[in-house]
């Protein structure tokens, strides 16, 4: 699943074998996901917090993303959802980081994903993937 079935990365992955089918898919959207989801056994669903011009706080909308995907994979007869989290820092940090929102936000999603009754529930806290090593906003050195 994809949200551009034509970018170079996308394409590459059809590279890797026979048995790849890419699905195009608009994670905001209900019907999208539910046609991307349909015949599906499991479900490795991510958000990206930093899709989205940020330039007030109602402008997050990874959290109200992720339980669209939970709320759809339920519906669609997912068995084995998995998610890549964060783990929760407010209540970590004893309030020393109140405004973690990428964080926060994925354990929000985790957790609601943890009520919906999945037969499976598996939940990643990478912290960080390797591509974002490879982005304008990182350098390394």
């Amino acid at each position: 699943m994809t949200r551009n079935t034509s970018k170079p990365a996308a394409q590459d992955l059809l590279k890797l074998g026979s048995n790849i089918h890419l699905q195009q898919c608009d994670i905001t959207n209900e019907s999208s996901l539910s046609a991307a989801l349909k015949g599906a056994y499991g479900f490795f669903s991510v958000t990206d917090y930093f899709a989205h011009k940020l330039e007030k706080l109602e402008d997050v909308k990874e959290e109200q993303e992720g339980k669209l995907m939970a709320d759809v994979a339920k519906a669609s007869g997912i068995e084995h959802f998995v998610y890549s989290s964060l783990p929760e820092t407010r209540e970590r940090s004893g309030g020393q980081y109140q405004h973690i929102y990428h964080f926060d936000g994925k354990y929000r999603v985790q957790e609601y994903a943890k009520t919906l009754g999945f037969p499976i529930t598996s939940f990643v806290s990478p912290s960080c993937y390797a591509q974002n090593l490879m982005g304008g906003g990182t350098r390394v050195v």
